[in-house]
């Protein structure tokens, strides 16, 4: 809470006006929605038999409309949040000159459970090597050079290479999925209109959004399936202080090296012939790296095996002057993304969200990341060696509230009980105990705390 007033949340606009006839205002809505997932909230239906409806008693319907609303520009909230983060960020801590800052951009899955999510479709899971129901998640993060912030993603259905079956569904299946219509010029439909584009497309405009937002980094790091001419053209064109840095395929792409078109294959055997092979004792493996060209476009390739024997990895970087440690360092900054999607999932409800209305899966998408960036920060300048341990610390602490809660409504229900039985008033009993010091009130206060005792 500290660290929400610190970034002035509760004065956010977050681009939607206020209704007339709603007497919940929108940021109190969002910082609920913030906080579902320290008292284990995962539903909206969950919410309104838990303790915390109490602060705020509005009904479904009123989170349904916020979340369903296609005017909300969930990415300038975003944004808006983390820039505010990374300030504080700034104004506490340097910048760890060995580690520097990068963007990183992979995708996972989003698993549903129902046919009637709009926009849900089949896709292939590379965790659990078959096809399942849901939607998979772009997101672009951003290591600061000491923690991992998610800055942005896309949400993307899989159409499928079956005709007679596309997204994976029958065409019953695909009319009676939920729809309905957006207004062209709202932020909704710039979302479902991210869908009908590829991921490598909505990769470098999401890139090109935080050079716009003057966000400073060096190296974006990506795995294999993203390293391409495309990406490796894209990033060029924005400037020469950035470069791409991934993990490459051993597969048909010709490098030009020695002014002969060679593959990554090709390519080692010839450095093996020279001799290049060099074994790196601090790094526990044996690499080599060479210069090549493509499309004109200087690049480093670094093969690596961790042992004897072992497969080779390639490593592509635009940056020619890296060595091979230093790259291996700050490639292994791209694993950070991993740990995000992992503790967003178990933690923050990243991907379990089963709401019907696309927008809604956007809010919800959204709410989960910033809830995460704002434990990440947290946990920062805290003592807390992991993000699992500050939020189970912080999910025993506000349960302990809302015991405290309970036992202070029992506590006044006590006393009303025995105002009735003396035929007192409640508030002037509530009062003399508080004025009073004697021993009969010593004595029924001693009564009642024994009594709240024994309920706790």
């Amino acid at each position: 809470m500290e660290l929400y007033n610190l970034i002035k949340l509760t004065n956010a606009k977050l681009g939607v006006a206020q209704a007339e006839q709603s007497k919940y205002p929108k940021n109190d809505l969002f910082l609920l929605l913030i906080l579902f997932p320290l008292y284990s909230i995962a539903t909206v239906n969950d919410y309104l038999s838990n303790a915390l409806s109490k602060h705020l008693e509005a009904r479904k319907d009123t989170f349904y409309r916020f979340k369903n609303n296609s005017q909300v520009n969930w990415r300038r909230i975003l944004y808006m949040v983390n820039s505010m983060l990374i300030r504080q960020c700034n104004t506490k801590g340097s910048e760890d000159e060995s580690s520097p800052r990068c963007l990183i951009i992979d995708d996972t899955d989003l698993p549903k459970t129902g046919k009637k999510i709009e926009h849900i479709s089949r896709i292939w899971s590379h965790t659990m090597q078959r096809s399942i129901l849901g939607l998979k998640a772009l997101v672009l993060g951003y290591w600061d050079s000491k923690s991992f912030i998610g800055l942005d993603f896309t949400i993307h259905n899989e159409k499928g290479k079956n005709k007679k079956k596309q997204y994976g569904l029958t065409n019953k299946e695909l009319r009676s999925q939920y729809s309905k219509r957006r207004d062209t010029n709202s932020p909704g439909y710039e979302r479902e209109s991210e869908l009908n584009n590829t991921k490598m497309d909505n990769a470098i405009v999401m890139i090109k959004r935080v050079i716009r937002h003057k966000l400073p980094f060096r190296y974006v790091l990506m795995d294999s399936w993203f390293v391409c001419s495309k990406m490796i053209k894209a990033i060029r064109k924005m400037g020469c202080q950035y470069h791409l840095l991934g993990m490459a395929k051993m597969g048909k792409t010709l490098y030009q090296h020695n002014n002969r078109f060679l593959t990554a294959k090709q390519i080692l055997g010839y450095v093996k012939r020279q001799g290049q092979i060099k074994r790196h004792r601090k790094l526990g493996l044996r690499a080599a790296e060479t210069l090549v060209y493509m499309d004109n476009i200087p690049l480093k390739l670094i093969f690596c095996q961790l042992k004897s024997g072992g497969s080779w990895n390639l490593l592509l970087t635009t940056d020619t002057k890296l060595s091979v440690e230093k790259t291996i360092q700050i490639y292994s900054i791209r694993w950070s993304i991993e740990v995000f999607f992992k503790e967003c999932k178990k933690h923050f409800g990243l991907g379990k969200s089963q709401a019907n209305d696309f927008d809604a899966q956007i809010a919800d998408t959204t709410i989960g990341i910033i809830s995460f960036n704002m434990f990440s920060v947290a946990r920062r300048f805290t003592s807390y060696e992991t993000l699992g341990e500050l939020f189970r610390e912080t999910s025993i602490m506000l349960l302990e509230m809302t015991i405290c809660q309970r036992l202070w409504g029992l506590f006044q229900e006590l006393l009303r009980i025995i105002a009735d039985i003396f035929d007192v008033d409640f508030e002037e009993l509530m009062q003399k105990l508080i004025d009073d010091d004697n021993t009969k009130n010593n004595k029924l206060i001693g009564f009642i705390q024994n009594t709240l005792s024994n309920a706790a």
